[in-house]
């Protein structure tokens, strides 16, 4: 079977803005608490979205099945992924930050196996082991004695989050590809913003929010590029390539994450860096390469 370029080419554009966020909440953080910060992002994002689906004349889910997948994708993908990584931000680089998320395909593969009987093929298991040791090879030039030094407590809210973004990823490949993307990612959104607001008032303080034009450009940035666009795609890349595959993509945010903070935060980048992510490159191929079917050997 051909190679499909259409997945590669929607993974690729979704990486890009997926990673683009790492060195987007650097600048948010600077104008409000992160808890705050996204829940009011995600607030402004549910009434665009619901806005948008008035102006098209669809609604919300509404089958209760549908709305309850979106609410614990709020919960999963929303609050808690990007909850402890805008968090991990205070006192981690974007880079590394996004470095522990590309791990999410390790993650996702595991789950989708069991619940989704998306059973890895060889090839996947070599692709997902190159990336992997890619990863792992930037991760441990960057914590080699010498190197800049981030918060291992980062590290551990980075980790948790991305494992909450792999269960979201496999329960929304289970329960809710047949429902309406906007709608669901309206429903997500919505609850993700319910669910912080309380834990914003209860850990921060809500007068340090200072409303800038760097408020005001993150919050317009993140609300629409990345909650209306970046999600939308991601909905659209799992229907296409399945949840295995399709978090496998994950595998590039290292390498953009790193180039987008690089140039605008200056943060460094050396050749260890670059070379790791040749198996990570190769490792997306092998992932997302299709199997050949009966009717092709035929």
């Amino acid at each position: 079977m051909p190679f499909d370029f259409r997945v590669l080419a929607l993974g690729v554009v979704f990486c890009t803005l997926w990673s683009s966020a790492f060195t987007v909440g650097k600048f948010a953080i600077q104008s409000a608490p992160p808890i705050w910060f996204l829940c009011i992002r995600f607030g402004l994002a549910f009434f665009l979205i619901w806005a948008i689906l008035g102006f098209m004349k669809r609604g919300l889910p509404k089958n209760s099945a549908d709305r309850w997948t979106g609410i614990w994708l709020g919960a999963l993908n929303n609050a808690a992924y990007l909850g402890l990584c805008f968090t991990a931000f205070k006192t981690t680089s974007a880079s590394m930050v996004g470095m522990i998320a590309s791990l999410m395909p390790l993650a996702t593969v595991a789950l989708a196996w069991p619940v989704l009987g998306e059973k890895p093929t060889l090839r996947k298991i070599a692709g997902l082991a190159l990336g992997t040791a890619g990863a792992w090879y930037i991760l441990s030039g960057r914590l080699e004695p010498g190197a800049t030094i981030d918060d291992p407590f980062g590290f551990a809210l980075a980790g948790i989050g991305t494992v909450c973004l792999a269960i979201g990823t496999v329960l929304y490949r289970k329960r809710g590809t047949h429902a309406d993307a906007l709608g669901m990612n309206a429903i997500q959104s919505g609850a993700a913003s319910a669910i912080l607001l309380p834990v914003a008032f209860l850990l921060e303080d809500p007068g340090l929010i200072i409303f800038d034009f760097n408020l005001l450009w993150t919050l317009a940035y993140t609300a629409v590029v990345m909650t209306m666009g970046a999600f939308f795609l991601w909905f659209l890349l799992i229907r296409a390539a399945g949840a295995g595959s399709a978090s496998a993509f994950h595998f590039l945010n290292p390498g953009i994450s790193m180039l987008i903070a690089w140039i605008v935060l200056s943060e460094p980048i050396g050749a260890r860096d670059i070379l790791g992510l040749l198996p990570v490159a190769i490792g997306i191929l092998l992932v997302n390469w299709p199997a050949r079917t009966s009717a092709a050997k035929a």
